[in-house]
């Protein structure tokens, strides 16, 4: 190997872990191409007048997706980005100050636009307009504004957030961009947020088979390792398409074929010597899925729930129903009924079929483990 070629890196090129940019971002490139048609629209000074909204159950490639859109817009585009994590703005003050920080309120009060006299931090008793200095910063360059966990937004801050969005949108080159749990519809509801409906909504969930193969050959052909068709159906039958799992897969067979003497190939027998360590990791991360059903009451409607699908691709929301009615030991008021499953929705237990009333599992194998590992009498 000569000086100039590129070490490989020791831990390999798939990264497990918690949104971390994967070496190949496959099967998003319908969402890529309609994101970056926003962004020349931004790049334009064209205000998009839509927000966009991913949703999806966890570990499918929502956070991946906003990083590369963040990347795109400041690489590409020219545009810069606001991250907003709703942890660090439990309060509207809190908000303010991340989107409104005193050397904006200097320009802006330089300007001569009127933030209400704000001097030093903000308090909730004398806060800054918010919509205010959005549109003055979005005249002077396009806002691109990028919520993950959106689902966690405390709710008055949410309103907050998206009546100045609104007000911007109108008037400047602003787009807004949410990423969360299918909850993420039912508390954009509850902040009375009637734009989602009309939102660009992009549903992120398992990768069909032909991209969840792509993700695990062009990482190994980079690293110089042909896979072979069979061990490629492998990796892709194993992995169910699920994103956090072909990385997960990705990196055990990767180990594999490094700890093998000169092994330069994927094989059947590489992947099948990896599964054990991928089954662990699995079980591990199965096993808190369940002690977050535990703690959130739902294990028993997950049960019921994982009992009706049976294999089965998907469930009508009645057959669902059903199940939920049967897991909450008979006939559920409405209330009740909604809110598990809401519960299981926003663990990524089940979600809703994109265009349809249909619900299927977020990851099939994560009900094989509920009725097998933790039953209820």
């Amino acid at each position: 190997m000569g000086s100039d070629s590129p070490r490989p890196h020791p831990l390999g090129p798939f990264r497990p872990g918690f949104g971390g940019e994967p070496p190949y971002l496959a099967g998003r490139e319908v969402e890529q191409e309609l994101l970056r048609g926003y962004l020349d629209m931004l790049s334009e000074r064209e205000a998009p007048s839509t927000a966009v909204i991913l949703v999806g159950p966890r570990g499918n490639g929502k956070t991946v997706l906003l990083g590369w859109l963040e990347q795109e817009a400041e690489r590409n585009h020219g545009i810069e980005a606001v991250t907003l994590e709703p942890s660090a703005m439990p309060t509207v003050a809190r908000l303010a100050e991340l989107l409104l920080p005193r050397p904006w309120w200097q320009r802006l009060l330089a300007g001569g636009i009127g933030l209400g006299g704000v001097s030093g931090r903000v308090d909730e008793g004398h806060r800054p307009a918010i919509g205010e200095g959005l549109i003055s910063l979005a005249s002077r360059s396009p806002l691109l504004l990028l919520v993950d966990e959106a689902h966690t937004l405390d709710l008055e801050v949410g309103r907050a957030l998206l009546n100045a969005v609104q007000r911007v949108s109108a008037k400047g080159p602003c787009l807004l961009v949410l990423a969360g749990t299918p909850r993420i519809e039912s508390r954009l509801n509850e902040m009375g947020a009637s734009f989602w409906g009309r939102a660009e909504e992009m549903r992120i969930g398992r990768l069909e088979p032909d991209a969840t193969a792509e993700a695990f050959r062009r990482p190994f052909e980079a690293d110089g390792l042909p896979t072979e068709t069979p061990a490629l159906a492998a990796l892709v039958r194993w992995s169910q398409g699920y994103p956090y799992f072909i990385q997960l897969l990705g990196r055990a067979v990767w180990r594999r074929v490094r700890e093998s003497e000169g092994g330069r190939r994927v094989t059947v027998e590489v992947v099948k010597a990896a599964m054990p360590e991928f089954e662990h990791r699995k079980r591990q991360y199965y096993a808190q899925r369940v002690e977050e059903l535990t703690r959130q009451e739902l294990l028993a409607a997950a049960n019921a729930v994982a009992a009706a699908f049976d294999g089965a691709p998907v469930l009508t929301r009645p057959a669902l129903d059903a199940a939920l009615d049967r897991g909450l030991s008979g006939p559920a008021d409405l209330s009740r009924r909604v809110a598990a499953l809401d519960g299981l929705a926003q663990l990524g237990f089940v979600w809703r079929v994109e265009g349809r009333l249909d619900w299927e599992p977020g990851i099939p194998s994560l009900m094989d483990y509920v009725r097998e590992f933790a039953p209820v009498p």
